[in-house]
């Protein structure tokens, strides 16, 4: 799998790693992501709802964390 990269919210994703290793890190600082049966990503330290992708993922932590909670 290439890396992905991209700019949400003025925040650097990038996803990287397998298909069914995905890696995914929020400016330069790596969240550890687990993949449920069902195919969905959850993150360690986060109680979100499973998301479809690390990218989607990603941007849920980002709106989290801008969101001061």
């Amino acid at each position: 799998m290439a890396d992905h990269r991209e700019t949400y919210k003025g925040r650097q994703i990038v996803v990287s790693g397998t298909a069914d290793k995905p890696e995914l890190s929020i400016d330069g600082k790596a969240i550890f992501i687990l993949q449920t049966s069902s195919g969905a990503y959850l993150a360690s330290g986060f109680a979100f709802d499973p998301q479809p992708s690390p990218l989607e993922l990603a941007r849920k932590i980002i709106d989290y964390q801008q969101a001061g909670r």
